[in-house]
This record gives structure tokens, sequence and C-alpha cells, in this order.
């Protein structure tokens, strides 16, 4: 059956379709490197039919003359300028989905909630978010080394020779890899389904087969979202934008080939007589130059007047150049020779600036549909309504890819945690979140200072320790426990309160020295972190139980310390 199956390529012509779109966009937002040019590198492309396998410069050379083709493809350099732009302005933004404000992950095995599983610990989650962005066709395959030993690997899309599917689920798959049995590397297929795990040759010979009780086949896809409503061909955030990732690598291309013309301009000269090395002209002296030293010799008139060598070019720096003098039939010097001896011409500003505002077009174009239109940039002025859809639009792209990293992560680590434990064993329940920290802090703090009431000034103030450090989980934390401990989330609610004498001695030590009743506690109990976590207790117990040993430190009534 399994045999039959690899031979019978299912799902052919779809794996064709995920390949061909993988390669195409894997293009243009991970490039290549460059290739060393020979000297008759480019010239044997132009006399061929295509270009080797590059579909781009194929494209080029189908819609440009050859001389055209060549100065256009001399110019094109990798990693080609779509590359930069996904891997520069768009993949870093998207990192954000690892920092949400709600993300979770949970996990229970044989009924115990685990904080990590051991069996967890590795680079997945980097390689699932690359694999998310550049290689999203792949799929995620889970074996044994041994016993109770799970693994999990990516297989590139190109590998699979035949695979089966219901919905998001994968039923069968087989794919080219290679094993090593019995001191020796064997090259052929690898067969999965719900029940084993199977190699056979090249020749379809049966090497092994090993059982397994996860109950379902142990692959799963990349990503959820299908194309075209092809269950095998993904969606990837780049999946509508190969045109325009194609134009802007083009007309990038075109810019980088016209700015040598500004340093260096086409230059015409009026024609002058050729003169040898005894001032004989070449054309009245019945010579012809026999040797290359003749030939180098030949310099115009004029230019025997230039300071320096006679040989070189006329519009070299510090050249003199004299030219004859044309008296007008008024007796006046006519001056328009020596104006227009040299002529330059440069490209023309127009087209220069039609290239640059496409390409800024573009450029905006790619970023807004890959992460939406919001712009953390300080040289965008933008008002308060358009930050404000900014945000959404943002958040809403950064949802998307949020669900995709926990369809794929969940799936991946039960597989993972069932093959070691049983899947009747595990449970996981994962979320990357849907807060992401959008709001930046002068945004916060202007919300802060229109707050309605102490409740949400507090819970701003969270937001803001959580937004301030959203790389750093364990200064978030402290900051947020400070917070919740400080008696008035604002200098304004804690003198109206001195004012109408509603503060206390011990609340108004610790709202003017904070910080050092703070260090206090900790100096004597240890890290207010580790304190928190410590204690078993909800939150509100928890505020009230180191309020108290807080209060504890403080001395009020000339100094004599009072206690809870």
């Amino acid at each position: 059956m399994s045999k039959k199956f690899i031979q019978a390529k299912k799902g052919s012509s779809s794996l064709d379709l995920a390949c061909r779109q993988q390669k195409q966009l894997l293009y243009f937002t991970t490039s290549e490197i460059q290739e060393e040019a020979r000297n008759d590198y480019f010239q044997n492309y132009v006399e061929s039919k295509y270009y080797n396998n590059d579909v781009f410069l194929n494209w080029v050379k189908s819609i440009f003359k050859n001389d055209n083709f060549l100065s256009f493809a001399k110019y094109y350099r990798n990693p080609n300028p779509s590359s930069k732009l996904v891997n520069t302005r768009i993949k870093e933004p998207l990192s954000r989905v690892f920092f949400s404000e709600d993300n979770y992950f949970n996990y229970w095995i044989n009924g115990k909630e685990v904080e990590y599983p051991k069996e967890l610990e590795d680079d997945f989650e980097e390689n699932l978010f690359d694999h998310i962005i550049f290689r999203y066709n792949d799929i995620i395959v889970h074996d044994l080394h041994d016993t109770n030993e799970p693994y999990r690997y990516f297989v590139d899309i190109n590998k699979v020779v035949s695979i089966d599917v219901d919905g998001n689920c994968i039923e069968k798959i087989a794919y080219s890899g290679k094993i090593h049995y019995e001191g020796e590397d064997i090259y052929g297929y690898v067969y999965l389904d719900d029940e084993k795990y199977e190699f056979y040759t090249q020749g379809y010979d049966l090497v092994l087969s090993e059982t397994h009780d996860y109950g379902q086949c142990p692959a799963t896809f990349v990503v959820k979202k299908k194309f075209d409503n092809d269950p095998i061909v993904k969606e990837s955030i780049f999946s509508y934008l190969r045109a325009e990732l194609e134009e802007y690598t083009f007309l990038k291309t075109l810019q980088r080939l016209t700015h040598p013309n500004g340093a260096f301009p086409i230059i015409t000269q009026i024609e002058a007589k050729m003169l040898n090395d005894d001032n004989m002209d070449f054309d009245n002296d019945g010579t012809e130059p026999m040797s290359l030293d003749q030939i180098n010799g030949q310099v115009s008139h004029e230019a025997r007047g230039t300071a320096g060598s006679g040989r070189g070019s006329n519009t070299q720096a510090g050249s003199i150049i004299t030219v004859p003098a044309i008296t007008k039939e008024d007796g006046s010097i006519d001056m328009e020779l020596s104006k227009n001896f040299f002529t330059y011409y440069h490209t023309p500003v127009d087209i220069l600036n039609y290239i640059n505002d496409r390409i800024k077009e573009l450029e905006s174009e790619i970023i807004t549909s890959s992460l939406g239109s919001y712009s953390e940039r300080n040289d965008v002025s933008m008002t308060e309504l358009q930050t404000r859809k900014g945000i959404v639009s943002m958040e809403d792209k950064l949802r998307w890819f949020s669900n995709t990293m926990s369809f794929s992560r969940e799936k991946s680590d039960n597989m993972m945690l069932s093959l070691k434990y049983g899947k009747d064993n595990v449970r996981t329940d994962i979320f990357y979140g849907s807060d992401f920290f959008m709001q930046t802090e002068s945004m916060i703090y202007d919300m802060f200072n229109k707050a309605p009431n102490a409740i949400e000034r507090k819970n701003l103030l969270v937001r803001l320790a959580q937004r301030r450090n959203m790389y750093n989980k364990e200064k978030s934390k402290r900051e947020v426990i400070l917070y919740k401990l400080l008696p008035y989330s604002s200098d304004a609610e804690f003198d109206i309160a001195v004012e109408k004498d509603k503060v206390g001695d011990k609340e108004f030590e610790l709202q003017t020295r904070f910080n050092y009743w703070i260090a206090q506690f900790e100096s004597m109990y240890g890290s207010i972190c580790s304190f928190w976590e410590d204690t078993n207790a909800n939150e509100s117990e928890k505020i009230v139980l180191l309020n108290n040993l807080i209060f504890n430190l403080i001395p009020v009534n000339n100094g004599k310390e009072t206690s809870n």
C-alpha cells in the first residue's frame, strides 16, 4: 500500500504549484549570493535562449534588447533590493509576535501542569517564525530517535513526492530522504501515516518499517491558511505581492544603472584633426599608424595645448585646452567654439524623479500590505486618527501571524509530547496573543492624563511597564509589581489626598520615598519578584501581604516603630 502511494505521486499538481510559488517568492525575499562574473559571463547568456534558471532575469531578457539587457544584468546585484527590504523593514517588526501582553503556553502531562517540558527545549520557535515568512509551504515532521525520544524537523516542499490531506491534517506523506543503515547511507523515500514510518530505496525496496502509537500521521503544515482553495498550497504574507516585489527589484536596478551617468555623463566633442608626434596631420602625411605607440600618439591639435602629457582624455582634471580663434565678419572673436567644444548629456531629471517616486510608492505598498499602515519611524508625521488606524491595521496583521504561529506550534508540541507520553496523557493550549504593545510611551502618557479615574490610571501604568520592557520579561514583571504597590498612581492624586488630609503617615512616607522602602524590603526579604512568585496566594492577597510587610519597616511618630 505505501509503495503504491509513493509511486502514485498523489497531489503532484498541487505540490508543483506549491514549489513554484515558494521558489518565486524566495527569489525576492531571501535572494542568493552574488556570482563572480567572467569576461564572457553575460555575453553567453545573451547568446543562449535562457538566463540559466533565473526567472527574473529571463523576464528582463524577454522585454529588453540585448544591449539593454547586458547593461541591466551588469548592474543587478545580490542580495537583491527586495530581499533587503523584507529582511530589514518587515521581518523585524513581525518578531513583535513573540512579545504580546496576553500570550500563554500551557502544558499538561499525566494530569499535571508543566511550565515548559524539557522535550521542547530546541530552537523550533525561531525556525517556525522564519519558515512562516519564507518557507511557508514546508512540512514539519516528527520522528523518534529511539523509544520515547521524539524530535522534529522541517521537510522542504520540493522533496515531497506524494501527499494525502484532509482539511489541514496530513493523512499520508512521502518525501525523498536518506537514512544511515547498517553502516552506509541509503537514499530513497520516507513514508509516514497514522500507524508507521517506512523507508524505501530509490528502487522502491522496503528497507525498514517502524510503528508508532500517535494515532495520526506525525506531520503537519507550517501554515494553516490555504491559497486559492488548494489545501496543499499555503498562503504567505507575500503571496499577493510577487508583482510588486519584482517591479521594486527591477526599478532599483534601473536606478543603480542611472547613477554612473551623473558622475560620467555622455560627452560630445567637436571633431579636430589628429596629429602625429611630428605635428604632421595623419590625413595628409601619407602614412598610417603602424604600431600601438603611433596609435596612442594620436591626439587632437587642440589637445597639444593641454598641460602635461598630450595623451589621455581631454576632460581629465586640470586639462588646459586651446582652440583656434575665429574672427566674425564684424572683426569680433566668435566664442561659440570654446563654449561648445564639449557638450555633456545627463539623464533627464524628470525620469530620475519618476523612478524615485515609483520606488517609494512600491516600498510603501509592500510594507503596508505586509505590516499594516502603522509606523514607529520618527520621520513619519501622522495625525492621532491616522496613528490609531495604523495601530489597528498592524495589529490585524500581527494577529494573523499570531494565529498561524499558535496553530503550528500547538500541533507540533502536542505531537512531540504525544510520541513521548501517549496521546491521551498530554494536553496543550498555546496562544501567541492578540495585544502587541502598539501604543508608544508618549501615547500611553497622553491616555494617562485623560484617564477618568484611578483604576484606569493604574492599568495604564501597568501597560506602560509592559510596553517599555516588552523585550525584558523580568524587568517588566518587577515594574508591574511596584506599580501595584505604589499608593497613588499620580502626583495629582496624591496632592489632592494630602490637601484633604486623607493620607496617613505611613502612606505619605511610602509614596514620597517609595524606592528607598522597596530597597529596605528587599534587603530583608530578598527580590520582590521572587517573593511574589513564591507566595502561594491570589494577587489581592499578595498585595495586602507586601504592603503590610513594607509598612512594618516604616517608623512613624517620632521614630517609634509600629506594626500592622
